[in-house]
């Protein structure tokens, strides 16, 4: 009987009715999206294939190269940790917050302060419990909408790891975590001290407010990061220059790993040209006819045309692809799945046939004097310059994949490098220059 009376109260609830019009909203707009990017693509792709379902098959854990790209930070020990201290983060205003504000504190010293972050949420949680219990006993409600907002958090950071963990912003879906908190102590305090707390919390959140507003805007951008970010600018503005509204610009990367410092600058200084991107899932060879290549790469090539730049170089297309059919290698030091060849203090890799462009590279530098490596590297032995194709290769007009890596500037006793995955390598190789 009383189960019966529970699931009607249950089905009768706004609640639940509250619940499901979010989702069938929420639904209808990823629908509408879907078919708007179809429709925009004149139908040329699949389902499947088109650009946000892909990104939405990847952050729900359904894209198998992925998961193993990002296995190391799905694991519980560092996936979890990582989330509690993401809610302990969120529970403090800027200024107050030791992880945030003041000398910026290294990665590092967060990843040592993670043990004492969790402990400190779960007794966080088990006090909130309390004060709940305290303050909201006979509110069943209220205590419902709060413990809601406790745990939803991370109920979507289980249902996306991927996208929680390599986006910071989404510390946003923990703020259930502060505004229960802060609700609880509130009811607290008015019960225990029977006083009107309004004016106090209202100086109080004005004060933090201005500290914290203080200590961002002394984060910002320095002058000289503005002067790069404005010499970015400058060069997207040349390249739109040299490109003819009815030409076709090449990127064989994705709008995030050409965009740079100035964030999507690209999008606005070569606005009304064709720029054809790759993100790593079409074939690196574009599907339609180019005439130029944009890259972050300075390659010293007579299809070169911008020559005076430091940051994004503008190629010949058909120049550039005969260049590199015709331009001297050097010598090859290591012959496996991909060629790799010394040349011009760069290493070349090629594959005639692409093998495993998506899986990561590694590539280590074993100097002739360790000391000459930065202070962190110096127990390994080694520099670590691994790499991804889909940031530094490209595909030639006959389908040959190429990539290209500079050398460090100090003596190098030897190379390793190879291809892996997260269960082994694939293939590797190590040159000796000594």
């Amino acid at each position: 009987c009383n189960l019966k009376r529970g699931a009607s109260a249950l089905l009768c609830s706004r609640y639940l009715l509250l619940g499901v019009v979010t989702l069938l909203f929420g639904i209808a707009i990823l629908a509408f999206n879907f078919s708007n990017e179809y429709f925009a693509l004149n139908g040329e792709f699949s389902l499947r294939e088109l650009p946000s379902v892909r990104s939405a098959v990847k952050r729900v854990s359904l894209d198998e190269s992925y998961n193993i790209r990002y296995s190391h930070l799905l694991e519980p020990q560092v996936f979890w940790p990582r989330q509690f201290g993401r809610a302990a983060e969120v529970m403090l205003p800027f200024a107050m917050n030791i992880l945030r504000a003041g000398a910026e504190p290294t990665q590092n010293f967060r990843y040592r302060g993670y043990p004492a972050i969790v402990m400190g949420v779960l007794v966080m949680i088990f006090c909130l419990g309390a004060l709940a219990v305290i303050c909201v006993r006979r509110q069943t409600g209220m205590a419902t909408l709060l413990a809601t907002l406790v745990v939803s958090g991370f109920c979507y950071a289980a249902m996306v790891p991927h996208y929680v963990m390599t986006h910071n912003f989404e510390i946003l879906f923990y703020f259930g975590f502060p505004l229960a908190a802060y609700t609880l102590a509130l009811l607290c305090l008015r019960r225990i001290s029977r006083m009107r707390l309004s004016p106090f919390f209202a100086v109080a959140a004005l004060t933090v407010f201005a500290a914290s507003t203080s200590q961002i805007a002394g984060l910002g951008q320095s002058r000289a990061e503005l002067s790069v970010e404005a010499e970015y600018m400058a060069e997207y503005g040349a390249i739109r220059d040299l490109v003819d509204a009815s030409e076709t610009i090449y990127v064989p990367a994705s709008y995030w790993s050409i965009g740079g410092g100035a964030a999507y600058a690209w999008a606005y200084y070569l606005s009304g040209a064709n720029v054809v991107f790759n993100d790593g899932y079409a074939p690196r060879k574009p599907q339609q006819p180019v005439n130029y290549l944009l890259m972050r790469t300075r390659e010293d090539s007579p299809a070169l045309l911008t020559p005076a730049h430091r940051s994004y170089f503008l190629y010949d297309w058909e120049l550039y692809n005969e260049w590199h059919r015709t331009a001297n290698l050097g010598r090859p030091v290591i012959a496996e799945d991909w060629q790799v060849y010394l040349r011009d203090g760069h290493l070349t890799y090629i594959s005639p046939e692409c093998a495993n462009r998506d899986e990561p590279f590694l590539l280590h530098f074993i100097p002739q004097d360790i000391a000459d490596l930065a202070a962190g590297r110096q127990e390994y032995g080694y520099d670590n310059a691994d790499f991804h194709f889909q940031r530094y290769g490209i595909t030639l007009s006959d389908g040959t994949c190429l990539a290209e890596r500079p050398l460090p500037e100090y003596d190098i006793a030897a190379i390793r490098t190879g291809q892996y995955t997260g269960v082994g390598r694939i293939w590797g190789g190590e040159y000796h220059l000594r």
